[in-house]
Parts: C-alpha cells; structure tokens; sequence
C-alpha cells in the first residue's frame, strides 16, 4: 500500500479515464447514429458520421497514449513496470478514496465499453443486411446468374427470370 506522503499522478490518472469514458460514449453515440442514417438512407449523415468517427478515432489514439504515459508514471511510483499494472491491479496499492475512485472509473469504462461492442454489432448488422438486400435486388435486376430467393408469405420462392428487368446490352 501506498502511504499518504507519497506523490502519484492519480488526479491525472483520473482524467484521463475520465477522457475514456467520454469517447467510448462519444463513438457509441456515433455508431447509433451511423446505424440511423444507413436505416433512413441518409447519405449526407452516413458520410458525415464517417468523418467524425475517423476524428473520434484520432482523438482515441491521443487519449491511449496520454493515459498509457499517467499509467506509466503511476506503475514507476509503485516501483512496477507499466505493462504489468493493470487497473485492476492498481486500485489495490491505491488508499481508500482514490481506490474507489479508480474503481469507480473503471467500472464506467466497463459498462461503456460493453455498450460500445453491442451498438458496433447493431451497425455491422445493418450494413450486413444492406449489402445482402443490394446484392438480392441487383441479381434481381440484371439478366443471368443464379436464381434468386425471395421470400413471401409462404417462405422461400425461387424465380428465376429468363431475362434480367434491366437490359445491360446496349
């Protein structure tokens, strides 16, 4: 255990969890959006989205590097090297009120990850579906291939068209 005389970095250590909280929920908020846009076909939003998740993104790496260097200085002040202090870890040599602290940080980052993760297979999910219903109505429409399933009331029909709906030869 740390006593109280000693000096680490746990202010700068708690912002900068602090600052990863804030951009996993940033980049969940995204993702939701992104998914609303694809849903609503809105291509001015979907590109928009893009460009802030690519800037969230930058913001990240920045945010990893600034937390990786306070987590160094803390695992140097304990007198352990940084790839071995984890959080977890790190709240058990922290006094009582910053190791709640930590704790609580932590925990807020687990929750706003695990949101993150479910909002990114929503997204994925969607634009996997787009891409399929893209690929159906393009072999749909254009003369040749295979046949294409489609589904009704009853389930699954195949049609196969003698020719596409769209005329490719000019």
């Amino acid at each position: 255990m740390i006593s109280p005389g000693d000096s680490l970095p746990i202010d700068e250590l708690l912002a900068a969890l602090d600052e990863q909280v804030d951009l996993l929920e940033r980049k969940r908020s995204q993702l939701a959006e992104l998914s609303a846009a694809l849903i609503a076909r809105n291509d001015d939003a979907t590109e928009r989205l893009l460009g802030e998740l690519e800037q969230t993104e930058a913001v990240q790496r920045a945010a990893d590097m600034r937390l990786g260097a306070v987590r160094s200085a803390v695992a140097a002040a304990l007198g352990a090297a940084a790839v071995h202090v984890r959080l977890a870890e790190l709240i058990e040599y922290l006094p009582s009120a910053q190791a709640a602290a930590v704790r609580q940080r932590r925990q807020h980052i687990i929750r706003k990850a695990a949101a993150l993760r479910a909002e990114h297979l929503r997204t994925v999910l969607h634009l996997a579906e787009a891409a399929r219903i893209n690929r159906l109505l393009l072999e749909s429409l254009l003369p040749g291939g295979e046949s294409v399933v489609t589904y009704g009331a009853r389930g699954s029909d195949h049609w196969r068209p003698e020719a596409g709906l769209v005329d490719t030869e000019l």
